[in-house]
């Protein structure tokens, strides 16, 4: 699904801070780091020991992780795969918190011998989803937020808020989402890659309806680009138990490599490391990766995946007549769960996706581009009581984001955690 988005797009394209008391809500402050260089962790899980309320952190390991009011009694859990996990009760939390992780090498000391190879562990993994994940319907809320970044420059941004009925594991019918929230960005710049070709272009149309006499819609003929990248759809629909990649279908195992990388661990349980490799280009991407699982469970923990998008043959000729260039483009996602009494639920879905344009012109320099397109997903809170959304309700990503809120619940950004800028 991620893929066929990214092509879409191009097609269209080129045809010291305290705890603060609130009335409902604390708010715990800080950065994560890692012990030995100070280096920030990105994408740090920050929860409560005893309920299943978490946030992330961001890029730069900082972190606002607001406390209902009805939780302050509870321990604030720290974790990090590789790394060992930190505690700490709520009640003596003072000021801003500065974490320091160490790695797990300690961990690790014992060799684990066994003959199974790594496509033993997939198949295993696979097998024991209905034991490892949900086994009734659950659901849950997450915060959305899509980057469209130009030369190293945020041109637009949109934030979400979804609730999600997840349906018990092994059960064919698809997650629903609801969008209860929607932020777009207030003032978003206008995509600079081929900016005055887009407005002649612009310009031409306006003059031709002048001269036949018809009303020219500005809204209808925008020359800006599109830049919601087919929406939250490449990355809400990442949780394995609903939809899986080609590295996961058993259809396609012999279309990769697999190979054991370094074991490592999470919360003091060992994980083992399964890499992938694509021998061949399969559905227009090449990719690779690791599996990280659990080797008490055999739960799938962690997926990290990169890969390089396949520009379609029949593109090519096409762009080279308009003088385009379309180099590097490549993808990287995440995806991350979390376990709450002996269950693995959904964490973090990343997605990520990266191109290179150049504009090739005879006498005047080339135009060129870099773009970058980042998406995440990560759960806020889980309710351990699904109920089915109605159908009225249910997020469709083929229409507007914007007319599709339905905060039946009365939700406010206030009392969600969201990534911090």
């Amino acid at each position: 699904m991620q893929v066929s988005s990214f092509l879409i797009f191009l097609l269209a394209f080129f045809i010291y801070v305290p705890v603060i008391q609130s009335q409902d809500n604390s708010l715990v402050t800080g950065k994560v780091l890692n012990r030995e260089d100070k280096e920030p962790l990105p994408f740090a899980s920050i929860r409560l020991k005893n309920h299943p309320i978490g946030t992330i952190s961001n890029e730069n390991g900082e972190f606002d992780f607001y406390i209902p009011k009805s939780k302050r009694n509870d321990t604030l859990s720290i974790s990090f795969i590789g790394f060992n996990g930190y505690e700490v009760p709520l009640e003596i939390i003072q000021g801003k918190l500065v974490i320091e992780l160490s790695p797990s090498y300690n961990v690790l000391d014992e060799i684990i011998l066994s003959e199974k190879n790594p496509l033993d562990y997939i198949k295993k993994a696979l097998e024991n989803l209905d034991e490892n994940y949900p086994q009734n319907d659950y659901q849950s809320l997450a915060y959305y937020r899509q980057k469209f970044i130009e030369n190293g420059s945020v041109i637009n941004k949109e934030e979400g808020v979804f609730k999600t009925y997840y349906s018990k594991s092994g059960d064919s019918t698809d997650n629903q989402h609801q969008l209860l929230l929607y932020k777009p960005e207030e003032d978003p710049k206008q995509f600079q890659f081929m900016r005055e070709w887009f407005e002649a272009k612009q310009e031409k149309r306006k003059a031709k309806a002048i001269r036949k006499g018809e009303e020219f819609d500005e809204e209808e003929y925008d020359s800006d680009m599109d830049m919601n990248f087919g929406g939250p759809e490449s990355v809400i629909n990442l949780d394995i138990n609903n939809d899986r990649d080609s590295y996961l279908n058993p259809k396609h195992f012999k279309k990769y490599e697999y190979s054991f990388g370094e074991e490592t661990s999470l919360n003091g349980e060992r994980l083992v490391t399964i890499n992938f490799k694509a021998k061949r280009t399969i559905d227009h991407k090449k990719d690779a990766g690791k599996i990280l699982i659990n080797t008490e469970d055999y739960a799938i923990v962690s997926i990290e995946q990169t890969g390089k998008f396949q520009v379609p043959f029949i593109v090519k000729p096409i762009l080279f007549v308009m003088g385009l260039k379309i180099a590097n483009p490549t993808f990287n996602t995440v995806i991350s769960y979390q376990k709450f009494k002996d269950k693995w639920y959904p964490q973090l879905f990343r997605w990520d996706a990266k191109v290179a344009l150049t504009k090739k012109h005879t006498f005047e320099a080339n135009e060129k581009s870099d773009i970058n397109i980042g998406q995440v997903f990560f759960i806020n809170e889980i309710d351990s009581l699904g109920t089915s959304i109605d159908e009225q309700k249910r997020f469709d990503a083929g229409e507007d984001m914007g007319e599709q809120v339905h905060n039946d619940i009365n939700l406010e950004w206030g009392e969600l955690n969201i990534i911090k800028d």
